[in-house]
Protein backbone atom coordinates (compact mmCIF):
# COMPACT_ATOMS: atom_id res chain seq x y z
CA UNK A 1 0.00 0.00 0.00
CA UNK A 2 1.10 3.60 -0.76
CA UNK A 3 1.74 6.07 2.25
CA UNK A 4 0.12 8.38 0.74
CA UNK A 5 -2.95 9.26 2.97
CA UNK A 6 -5.63 10.18 -0.02
CA UNK A 7 -4.69 6.73 -1.82
CA UNK A 8 -6.01 5.00 1.60
CA UNK A 9 -9.56 4.58 2.68
CA UNK A 10 -10.21 3.38 6.34
CA UNK A 11 -12.65 1.18 6.95
CA UNK A 12 -15.61 2.56 9.21
CA UNK A 13 -16.15 -0.87 10.67
CA UNK A 14 -12.90 -2.28 11.74
CA UNK A 15 -10.38 0.39 11.02
CA UNK A 16 -8.38 -1.05 8.13
CA UNK A 17 -6.42 0.87 5.74
CA UNK A 18 -8.02 -0.23 1.92
CA UNK A 19 -6.98 1.14 -1.15
CA UNK A 20 -9.04 3.94 -2.56
CA UNK A 21 -11.71 2.32 -4.92
CA UNK A 22 -12.04 -1.00 -3.01
CA UNK A 23 -15.25 -1.99 -3.24
CA UNK A 24 -15.00 -4.49 0.26
CA UNK A 25 -12.58 -4.14 3.17
CA UNK A 26 -9.74 -6.69 2.46
CA UNK A 27 -9.69 -7.26 6.20
CA UNK A 28 -13.37 -7.70 7.24
CA UNK A 29 -15.38 -7.38 3.92
CA UNK A 30 -17.76 -4.69 5.18
CA UNK A 31 -19.16 -2.69 2.23
CA UNK A 32 -16.86 0.11 1.23
CA UNK A 33 -19.06 1.54 -1.91
CA UNK A 34 -20.19 3.58 0.07
CA UNK A 35 -18.46 5.56 2.34
CA UNK A 36 -17.52 8.44 -0.13
CA UNK A 37 -21.44 9.17 -0.46
CA UNK A 38 -22.43 12.47 1.80
CA UNK A 39 -24.84 12.08 4.05
CA UNK A 40 -28.14 13.70 3.68
CA UNK A 41 -28.99 16.11 6.40
CA UNK A 42 -32.56 17.25 7.57
CA UNK A 43 -33.19 20.30 9.51
CA UNK A 44 -33.26 19.20 12.80
CA UNK A 45 -36.85 19.55 14.56
CA UNK A 46 -35.67 22.15 16.73
CA UNK A 47 -34.13 24.66 14.23
CA UNK A 48 -35.89 27.89 14.12
CA UNK A 49 -36.18 27.33 10.42
CA UNK A 50 -39.27 25.22 11.25
CA UNK A 51 -40.93 28.06 12.88
CA UNK A 52 -44.08 29.24 10.43
CA UNK A 53 -43.83 32.60 8.43
CA UNK A 54 -46.42 34.04 10.32
CA UNK A 55 -43.48 34.67 12.47
CA UNK A 56 -42.06 37.00 9.96
CA UNK A 57 -43.34 40.81 9.62
CA UNK A 58 -45.45 40.65 7.23
CA UNK A 59 -46.41 43.49 4.93
CA UNK A 60 -49.61 44.79 4.05
CA UNK A 61 -49.95 43.78 0.36
CA UNK A 62 -50.21 46.22 -2.37
CA UNK A 63 -52.75 44.82 -4.50
CA UNK A 64 -54.48 46.07 -8.09
CA UNK A 65 -57.45 44.24 -10.31
CA UNK A 66 -56.27 42.06 -13.16
CA UNK A 67 -58.55 45.21 -15.09
CA UNK A 68 -55.85 48.08 -13.72
CA UNK A 69 -53.14 49.48 -16.41
CA UNK A 70 -49.39 48.99 -15.62
CA UNK A 71 -49.12 52.19 -15.16
CA UNK A 72 -51.25 52.00 -12.27
CA UNK A 73 -49.84 49.15 -11.05
CA UNK A 74 -46.80 50.95 -11.54
CA UNK A 75 -47.93 54.05 -9.51
CA UNK A 76 -49.18 51.64 -6.50
CA UNK A 77 -45.72 49.95 -6.65
CA UNK A 78 -44.02 53.31 -6.17
CA UNK A 79 -46.14 54.18 -2.73
CA UNK A 80 -44.29 51.42 -1.14
CA UNK A 81 -40.87 50.05 -0.82
CA UNK A 82 -41.82 46.47 -1.46
CA UNK A 83 -41.32 46.68 -5.01
CA UNK A 84 -44.20 44.17 -6.34
CA UNK A 85 -47.79 44.40 -6.23
CA UNK A 86 -50.34 41.42 -6.58
CA UNK A 87 -52.75 41.47 -8.88
CA UNK A 88 -56.08 39.86 -7.58
CA UNK A 89 -59.27 38.90 -9.82
CA UNK A 90 -62.47 38.51 -7.49
CA UNK A 91 -60.69 38.57 -4.75
CA UNK A 92 -58.51 35.71 -6.35
CA UNK A 93 -54.70 36.08 -7.11
CA UNK A 94 -54.04 36.02 -10.28
CA UNK A 95 -50.29 37.46 -11.04
CA UNK A 96 -47.55 39.49 -9.89
CA UNK A 97 -46.16 42.46 -11.15
CA UNK A 98 -43.03 43.32 -9.77
CA UNK A 99 -39.89 45.09 -10.39
CA UNK A 100 -38.18 43.09 -12.30
CA UNK A 101 -41.35 42.52 -14.41
CA UNK A 102 -41.14 46.00 -14.82
CA UNK A 103 -37.75 45.95 -15.95
CA UNK A 104 -37.58 43.56 -18.05
CA UNK A 105 -40.77 43.04 -19.79
CA UNK A 106 -42.12 46.72 -19.95
CA UNK A 107 -39.23 49.02 -20.17
CA UNK A 108 -39.03 50.70 -23.80
CA UNK A 109 -42.53 49.31 -24.57
CA UNK A 110 -44.23 52.38 -25.85
CA UNK A 111 -47.64 50.15 -25.15
CA UNK A 112 -46.81 49.93 -21.40
CA UNK A 113 -48.49 52.54 -19.58
CA UNK A 114 -51.96 51.58 -21.48
CA UNK A 115 -51.28 48.10 -21.65
CA UNK A 116 -53.40 46.00 -19.16
CA UNK A 117 -51.02 44.77 -16.08
CA UNK A 118 -52.12 41.00 -17.29
CA UNK A 119 -49.90 41.75 -20.08
CA UNK A 120 -47.04 42.42 -18.10
CA UNK A 121 -47.42 40.12 -15.01
CA UNK A 122 -46.11 36.98 -13.89
CA UNK A 123 -49.07 34.49 -13.84
CA UNK A 124 -50.02 32.35 -11.35
CA UNK A 125 -47.26 33.09 -8.73
CA UNK A 126 -45.81 30.58 -6.12
CA UNK A 127 -47.85 31.55 -2.94
CA UNK A 128 -46.80 30.52 1.00
CA UNK A 129 -49.22 29.77 3.85
CA UNK A 130 -49.09 31.40 7.41
CA UNK A 131 -47.96 28.09 8.44
CA UNK A 132 -45.12 27.18 6.15
CA UNK A 133 -42.19 26.77 7.60
CA UNK A 134 -39.41 29.49 7.04
CA UNK A 135 -37.14 26.38 5.14
CA UNK A 136 -39.98 26.25 2.27
CA UNK A 137 -39.81 29.99 1.96
CA UNK A 138 -36.49 29.91 1.55
CA UNK A 139 -36.73 27.25 -0.61
CA UNK A 140 -39.04 28.73 -2.89
CA UNK A 141 -37.47 31.67 -2.96
CA UNK A 142 -33.92 29.97 -3.84
CA UNK A 143 -35.28 27.48 -6.21
CA UNK A 144 -37.49 30.09 -7.89
CA UNK A 145 -35.44 32.82 -8.38
CA UNK A 146 -38.82 34.53 -6.55
CA UNK A 147 -38.05 37.76 -4.74
CA UNK A 148 -41.42 38.58 -4.17
CA UNK A 149 -43.81 35.85 -2.45
CA UNK A 150 -47.71 36.80 -1.61
CA UNK A 151 -48.81 35.04 1.38
CA UNK A 152 -52.42 33.08 1.63
CA UNK A 153 -54.56 32.34 3.93
CA UNK A 154 -56.74 28.82 4.02
CA UNK A 155 -59.28 30.01 1.45
CA UNK A 156 -56.83 32.05 -0.56
CA UNK A 157 -57.24 35.64 -0.19
CA UNK A 158 -54.33 37.46 -0.14
CA UNK A 159 -52.76 38.10 3.76
CA UNK A 160 -49.55 39.90 3.22
CA UNK A 161 -46.25 39.37 1.12
CA UNK A 162 -42.90 38.09 2.05
CA UNK A 163 -39.74 39.46 0.51
CA UNK A 164 -36.43 38.41 -0.02
CA UNK A 165 -35.29 41.20 2.35
CA UNK A 166 -37.83 40.20 5.02
CA UNK A 167 -36.58 36.76 4.71
CA UNK A 168 -32.86 37.79 5.00
CA UNK A 169 -33.53 40.02 7.68
CA UNK A 170 -34.88 37.32 9.68
CA UNK A 171 -31.84 34.61 9.43
CA UNK A 172 -29.48 37.53 10.14
CA UNK A 173 -31.82 38.27 13.60
CA UNK A 174 -31.79 34.57 14.25
CA UNK A 175 -28.51 33.47 13.50
CA UNK A 176 -25.55 36.38 13.56
CA UNK A 177 -27.23 38.38 16.09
Amino acid sequence: MSSDPTNIVICPTCGARNIEGTDTCEHCQADLRTIDVPEIYQVASESDLLLPVASLRLRPPRSVTAAATTAEAIAAMQEDTTGAVVVVDSGRIVGILTERDVLKKCAGNAETGSGAVSDFMTHDPVVLRLDDSMAVALNKMGVGGFRHIPIVGDDGSLLGIVTARDVWQWVMGRYFD
